[in-house]
């Protein structure tokens, strides 16, 4: 693909937020599967499971699939299905790009609010999870608005890329991953 012109610090910006989500996305898998893995031994083994971790684990799971979705649209890799969209010339491709980049920022910016302010209200009123083990929902809630926040911001990168690709006499054609 041709390189875009544009100030190079806010892609970086955004690229270093993707990597970010995607590190506490593995990380959180890690924790998830390590309590897991000691939940199921004690159970069995002892007959003494913890208590917490059916409740953190399903927390990890949002964690783990909302923070890695920026750096998967930054790297191309979420799946699609391109019988339709290979038939379009790069022009039309590109025309479509913008067109989704725009509606999926109108409905992460609403999202961004909406979960922005169910972290906010968990952490204003001290809200703990009605389960045994009270853990607080600030914590868990926060990754919501931070990974629809980091999404958001890949997709101003992209649609400003497509724009630019627009612009040229010439659109690139988009390479294929396999």
């Amino acid at each position: 693909m041709v390189e875009l012109h544009m100030n190079k610090k806010p892609s970086q910006a955004v690229a270093f937020l993707n990597r970010l989500g995607r590190d506490l996305a593995g990380a959180g898998l890690l924790v998830m599967t390590g309590l897991v893995t000691a939940d199921v031994l004690l159970r069995r083994l002892f007959n003494a499971p913890i208590i917490f971790a059916d409740e953190v684990s399903g927390y990890l799971l949002v964690l783990v699939t909302l923070m890695g979705i920026g750096y998967t649209l930054q790297e191309d890799a979420h799946i699609q299905v391109t019988m339709f969209i290979d038939r379009l010339t790069p022009r039309k491709r590109i025309f479509l790009r913008i067109i989704v980049c725009a509606f999926s920022i109108f409905y992460l910016g609403i999202l961004v609010s909406l979960t922005g302010q169910l972290a906010w209200e968990s952490f204003d009123q001290k809200s703990f999870s009605p389960t045994p083990s009270q853990l607080p929902l600030f914590p868990f809630q926060l990754a919501m608005p931070l990974a629809c926040l980091f999404l958001l911001f890949q997709l101003i990168i992209e649609m400003i890329r497509a724009v630019h690709y627009l612009s040229l006499p010439q659109p690139p054609i988009p390479e294929k991953k396999d």
